[in-house]
């Protein structure tokens, strides 16, 4: 049993000392260099750029010639970045002395502190690997003046060389803990805005969708049209109009005075009142098998015939 729990414990710190050694090979620097010295030649870099971004003729010349006068891309780009540093944390004072140092993917990164007006910026310099250079110049010395390492050292660093080169210079606030609260805040409130204006828009353009169909639907809109007029022409009738209706729609056998409206005469003729009659007495007797002769105003008479079965 003890054994067992050795060997397992043996695996374990195997495993980790394996994990250990990938870690540090993932952000080992592969040349040598001294914390206090790194963060000196990073500081030395950075009141550089300040002085060629704080008069205008240098930063104008450094611009504009550029690589024709010796500096780098990269040392332009940190000149720009030390022009725009009072956007952000006011006007350069000094640095504070105070750095950091970080490895990370085979590089090494100097953060410097610097005091402004505004706010404390924060400025990272990246150091990246230059031993191969390095070493051939310093090889050089050795082989063709006799220096010694530790002179041939001296001579290169006297002449701004060493086993790294600075590539990339960052400068930035040091937000405390209210300035992150805010900025939180923010945009906390920025977000929430634009999820109800993005509800809001989509609410509204549901709401349009209901009259689509009637930008389409013209047969609608053409029978619409035409009820309206109906309506509008059923209003603007007489009211004789009306009562003549009223009396031509009257039930079979009832007579029906026609009366004008203006003088209240009847316009009825007598002669067509009698026909009338006579022609519905004539219809409530054909169903008695009565048959009746009616003299007629022209004096005919009319009987009726009826077929004799024999």
């Amino acid at each position: 049993m003890k054994k067992k729990l050795l060997l397992i414990v043996s695996m374990l710190a195997v495993t980790f000392m394996f994990a250990g050694c990938s870690a540090s090979d993932d952000n080992g620097v592969k040349f040598a260099y001294n914390d206090q010295e790194i963060a000196q030649v990073a500081k030395d870099a950075c009141e550089t750029y300040q002085k060629y971004a704080s008069a205008d003729e240098t930063y104008n010349y450094v611009i504009e010639a550029g690589e024709d006068a010796g500096v780098s891309e990269n040392e332009i780009e940190a000149v720009k970045s030390f022009r725009n540093i009072g956007d952000e944390c006011g006007e350069f004072k000094d640095f504070t002395g105070e750095y950091k140092i970080t490895e990370t993917e085979g590089n090494v990164i100097v953060t410097l502190y610097a005091d402004c007006t505004e706010k404390e910026a924060l400025i990272k310099v990246t150091f990246v690997d230059n031993s191969a250079t390095y070493n051939l110049q310093r090889y050089q010395l050795m082989n063709q003046y006799g220096y010694s390492e530790e002179q041939a050292d001296e001579a290169l660093s006297s002449q701004g060389m060493y086993p790294y080169k600075s590539t990339d210079v960052e400068i930035a606030a040091n937000m405390t803990f209210e300035d992150k609260m805010k900025a939180a805040g923010t945009n906390t409130l920025i977000g929430m805005a634009t999820v109800f204006v993005v509800l809001i828009f989509i609410s509204f353009i549901i709401y349009l969708l209901k009259f689509v169909p009637g930008f389409f639907d013209k047969e609608a809109k053409a029978a619409k049209k035409a009820a309206k007029k109906a309506e509008e022409a059923a209003k603007a009738e007489p009211v004789a109009e009306t009562k003549e209706e009223d009396a031509g729609s009257a039930p079979a056998g009832q007579i029906v005075d026609i009366v004008k409206t203006e003088t209240g005469e009847s316009v009825m003729n007598d002669s067509e009142l009698v026909a009338v009659i006579t022609a519905a007495v004539a219809a409530a007797s054909a169903g008695q098998n009565a048959y009746t002769t009616y003299p007629s105003k022209d004096k005919l008479v009319t009987r009726p015939i009826r077929r004799i079965k024999r």
